[in-house]
């Protein structure tokens, strides 16, 4: 069989925080005692390698993009000595960036002296601690993974926030040795499916992602799964003084612009993408951040949020990840964008959480809200005239209560497919269902509510335990109501003058490039305002 692998490529500093957390679930849920029976196919994220040594090495398929001084204390070589460096000289010569020693901090001064089972047994408290996504990242990384933008420093005056300004990079020499690797990669791979992109679309990453993007859609006849991220919180978000609203409001009119640029390209080259932030509104400012069920997170820690990304994220992808299954990415991009509807809404249910006490399908039958807390912004998911991908882990057979003179199902499957059938009108949904749940192990931030027992449930007693895993469900969603999501954004573009966006001028863009990037948003709203035909 063949593995049918991914290459994933982070562009931008809060989606590598996504990525950390993304990559911790992965590694953190291995088993290494053989004595548990793993769903997924790590396979199609990992690679196998052997390093100069002659040790074996399981590493992530994984490109990263950052700025100078993002790294702290993980070397530029992703932070596995001797890993591979042999085989990159064969493509080319090998760069060494070296960074300034950091001081670790507990979590990963354990990792380095402690074994797994005494890290995931312990209790930390990292908020304090983190100051980049380097701060909390387990896994250790091919040497050939890390690619700096040495031209911009983190948090320096000279800011990488012009979406023109990635793309010229992309132009030069970074875009030609990012693309060597991604070559590596793919000539490594047996069958590959496709790529996972995930980018900050706020800022110069998102004009570099999608240089990036086009060169995929260029050399590769594969599917390109696109998550244009906004983060949760900036630094600007809290104006006090006149100056700093002006500057704020400043800031935030290149960051919508960025955002419309990116999903302007996105239309014309991802096989599907899908705008993910866990603020409510998204484009001018986050907003309120979004409300989860028995979650207390703070979304200016980025440590916080970016988990709550990562859940939906590796959950989203279970379905063409599992062993038991031929489905694969390109099959996930078929089934959400027909009708030219690349774009798609994602939800999170985080957690699944149902009163330790009750039945699941008692749950559903009593539950009056809806299921669904989108992660697209500024959009309410239609309960109506709806495709969907929908992937729920972690409820097991013991959880629904069997009606032996009424059997109306047979399975967790069966029930929940009977319940988005009865609840969504002219509706197609694809159901998976997982076993195993959500493992919730350091460094993961302790963020769910003391009303959770420690396997995600709510409790009517006094809980101290901290929570272990947890059910959850995740979906894809397309459909009519996305017309008004992408009219909310170019709205908001359409009352900006461009004479007032002077560094984007100043980076090379042209009033009729900004016009025409509008008229492209338009234009593919109209794929939404048809009807839909299931």
């Amino acid at each position: 069989m063949s593995t049918r692998e991914i290459l994933t490529l982070q562009f931008g500093h809060y989606s590598n925080h996504v990525g950390t957390h993304f990559w911790n679930i992965q590694e953190l849920s291995f088993d290494y005692t053989g004595t548990e029976k793993s769903e997924c196919n790590n396979d199609i994220l990992y690679r196998e390698g052997r390093n100069t040594k002659g040790e074996i090495t399981y590493t992530p398929r994984l490109l990263i993009s950052d700025l100078r001084d993002s790294l702290k204390s993980l070397p530029a070589n992703g932070g596995l000595p001797d890993e591979d460096v042999q085989e990159d000289f064969k493509w080319g010569a090998v760069e060494k960036i070296q960074e300034p020693v950091a001081q670790k901090n507990e979590y990963l001064t354990d990792i380095d002296k402690k074994s797994l089972h005494e890290i995931v047994s312990k209790q930390y408290q990292l908020e304090n601690q983190i100051s980049t996504w380097t701060d909390y990242l387990y896994p250790r990384l091919h040497s050939r993974t890390i690619n700096i933008v040495k031209e911009y420093q983190q948090g320096s005056n000279e800011s990488f926030d012009i979406y023109h300004t990635g793309q010229s990079l992309w132009k030069k020499d970074y875009g030609e040795s990012f693309s060597d690797k991604i070559r590596n990669y793919v000539e490594e791979c047996d069958s590959i499916q496709g790529f996972h992109v995930n980018f900050d679309c706020v800022d110069g990453f998102a004009g570099l992602a999608l240089g990036c993007i086009e060169h995929l859609t260029d050399e590769y006849s594969k599917s390109i799964l696109a998550h244009p991220i906004i983060p949760s919180y900036f630094p600007d978000s809290d104006p006090s003084t006149d100056e700093e609203k002006e500057i704020s409001t400043g800031k935030d009119t290149q960051r919508i612009v960025n955002i419309a640029f990116s999903l302007s390209e996105l239309t014309q080259l991802a096989t599907l993408f899908v705008p993910l932030c866990t603020g409510s509104k998204g484009w001018r400012k986050p907003g309120k951040p979004i409300v989860f069920d028995y979650l207390n997170y703070k979304p200016e820690l980025y440590y916080h949020s970016a988990s709550i990304l990562a859940s939906a994220l590796d959950t989203l992808s279970y379905k063409y990840r599992l062993k038991s299954n031929i489905y694969t990415l390109s099959d996930a991009c078929a089934d959400m964008n027909g009708y030219g509807r690349k774009m798609a809404a994602a939800s999170l249910r985080l957690p699944f959480a149902i009163p330790e006490e009750q039945y699941i399908n008692e749950f559903l039958e009593l539950n009056e809200k809806s299921l669904y807390t989108p992660i697209t912004p500024s959009c309410e998911i239609a309960p109506d005239k709806i495709f969907q991908l929908i992937t729920i882990r972690g409820i097991e057979e013991y959880l629904m209560k069997r009606d032996e003179r009424n059997p109306r199902y047979s399975n967790i499957k069966e029930m929940f497919e009977l319940y988005f059938q009865a609840n969504h009108f002219l509706s197609a949904t694809n159901v998976t269902i997982c076993e195993k749940p959500l493992q919730v192990k350091p460094p993961f931030p302790n963020i769910f509510s003391d009303k959770l027992n420690k396997f995600g449930f709510v409790t009517n007693e006094k809980n101290q335990t901290k929570v272990e895993s947890c059910a959850l469900m995740a979906g894809y969603h397309n459909g009519n109501f996305l017309s008004n999501t992408i009219e909310s954004l170019r709205k908001e573009v359409g009352r900006i003058k461009f004479a007032k966006l002077h560094k984007f001028s100043g980076e090379g863009c042209e009033a009729e490039e900004f016009k025409e990037r509008l008229e492209t948003l338009s234009e593919f709203q109209n794929n939404y305002e048809e009807c839909l035909e299931l």
